[in-house]
């Protein structure tokens, strides 16, 4: 009955906190209701498509045919397309999601047309989410020349190479471009060093986007702001082959001297200079048991020279035969090519990501490239998409936040109103996105709930009986322990009995002995007497 009791006061709880907070849930959820109305990607699409080259919104299924994972066996992590684990704002909002951690990741998407940036320029952007807080994971992606994404490996070169990443001692934006060296006919590096933006590491959708012109300026932001500008030829490590080099056939005469400093001659150290800090303990007297094959031989132990003076240095000059520090001589560098255009990037057929991460569940979307004069259009897409999503993820890491404070400053009651409308709120949140398998398990509590509640009840008169065979139970077993406790002590009287017995029995042989050698000691002695 009180089992019962309990359990309907607990329903009427829980439901009474639900009628109670439905106003404030509702009132809660005005602006994430507001939010969260639908938008329609595809439109969106169509509208901004025309300026674009490349637009990826994936959106559509159409974007799984598009990106195409490498067959390289490197690449084990697994992709997905799919919403974030939490909700953004949007519904259906569909992202290009890494999987696995403590993987490698390839995959890519190549053109219908190839790009020309060389002609007016590049604009690139895209939006990342680290989902997971980040441990040693990158988020970046490349620009591709020429391949096949079938073949995308990590050995493939790139155009550009932009985008957050951090683990160990890197926490950067990357901005790296490559050119073709024709003398050496190799890919060569130009990377960010100077005023590298630091990444936007928390669990918040960001974008990232970089400009390059073709006169050789560029531009890099973060969330739609501008975060580093200036020339690739003053702001970017120069990677490339240097306009001379050390003459290989050029080596030091054997007389040249490159030591600036030489003790002075004219100075020496005085003959009362005692720089011996340590000496023998002469009071010192070897141990009586030293024994030199078991201890080796004995020397006596040092102690602080009392004498001591300190160190001395030989004074330093100036060596009057320094020729200064050597260096080979420079030549030309038949392998140096003059760049002229660093601004005028080679052509881009696709772009792709290869990624080695520790915190899995990276989500890329709304995936951007076109001319430099795209940037004004790029970023109106960017605030219908990610600036909605960004607006959300702030209410409700404010409103979570809200939340807490509340609850900790709250009673009993209200910390349990709280917990059932976030339960509630979480709730209608997978239902929205993973309806199949929310309804499965929802029936699941349900019916196992309603057994339950169903075998209290039923088992109501078997326990009263169950409660009665324990007490009798009870009674027999502490009757059996009285009667074992009485055989206990009538053994214990036994065994003191026998050895009460046993030690009457030894004292009697004792005295057995003791008169039997009273009368030998008798009979001796009258033998004595009789002699």
């Amino acid at each position: 009955m009180k089992l019962n009791l309990i359990s309907l006061l607990l329903a009427l709880l829980v439901l009474g906190t639900l009628i109670y907070g439905e106003e404030g849930l509702n009132t809660e959820q005005e602006i994430n209701t507001e939010e969260e109305k639908v938008i329609d990607h595809a439109a969106i699409t169509k509208e901004y498509s025309p300026y674009f080259h490349f637009l990826e919104s994936f959106s559509d299924d159409s974007s799984k045919e598009r990106w195409i994972e490498s067959s390289d066996s490197k690449f084990q992590g697994e992709w997905k397309f799919e919403e974030s684990q939490e909700s953004c704002g949007i519904a259906n909002d569909i992202g290009l999601v890494l999987q696995d951690e403590a993987k490698h990741h390839g995959i890519s998407t190549k053109f219908e047309k190839h790009f020309e940036p060389s002609k007016e320029g590049l604009f690139f952007q895209y939006e990342v989410r680290f989902q997971e807080p980040v441990s040693c994971s990158g988020a970046y992606m490349k620009l591709l020349p020429d391949f096949e994404p079938i073949n995308l490996n990590g050995d493939l070169h790139y155009v550009v190479m932009f985008g957050p990443d951090k683990c160990g001692e890197t926490n950067k934006v990357h901005l790296i471009i490559k050119r073709f060296n024709p003398k050496t006919e190799e890919w060569e590096e130009r990377a960010l060093v100077k005023d590298s933006p630091t990444p936007i590491m928390d669990t918040s959708s960001h974008v990232y986007s970089f400009l390059v012109n073709t006169d050789g300026t560029f531009k890099v932001f973060v969330d739609l702001e501008v975060v580093t500008e200036g020339a690739i030829d003053e702001e970017f490590f120069d990677g490339w082959q240097p306009e001379t080099i050390d003459d290989p056939e050029d080596e030091k005469p054997e007389d040249w001297v490159d030591e600036a400093k030489i003790p002075d001659p004219e100075v020496t150290k005085p003959e009362d200079w005692i720089d011996e800090e340590f000496v023998p303990n002469e009071e010192a007297e070897e141990p009586e048991d030293w024994d030199e094959d078991e201890d080796g031989e004995w020397e006596r132990p040092m102690i602080k020279n009392p004498e001591f003076t300190g160190k001395w240095n030989h004074p330093m000059i100036d060596n009057p035969e320094y020729k200064g520090e050597w260096a080979p001589k420079q030549i030309p560098n038949p392998d140096y090519y003059l760049d002229e255009t660093p601004g005028v990037l080679n052509d881009i057929y696709g772009m792709g990501l290869e990624l080695w991460i520790m915190s899995p569940k990276i989500l890329f979307d709304n995936i951007i490239l076109g001319k430099a004069q795209i940037q004004e259009q790029a970023f109106e897409y960017a605030q219908k998409t990610w600036g909605k999503k960004f607006k959300f993820q702030e209410i409700e890491r404010e409103r979570m936040e809200k939340e807490r404070a509340a609850m900790l400053k709250g009673g009993f009651v209200d910390r349990v109103r709280d917990f059932v409308l976030n339960a509630r709120y979480t709730m209608q949140h997978l239902f929205q996105q993973y309806p199949i398998p929310s309804i499965a398990t929802s029936a699941i509590l349900l019916l196992t709930t309603i057994w339950v509640f169903y075998k209290l009840l039923r088992k109501k008169p078997q326990t009263q009986t169950n409660t009665q065979n324990a007490e009798k139970i009870s009674d027999n077993d502490d009757k059996e322990k009285e009667k074992e406790k009485e055989k206990e002590e009538e053994k214990e009287e036994e065994e003191e009995e026998e050895e009460q017995i046993n030690i009457e029995e030894e004292e009697e042989e004792e005295e057995e002995e003791e008169e039997e050698e009273e009368e030998q000691i008798n009979i001796e002695e009258d033998d004595d007497d009789e002699d």
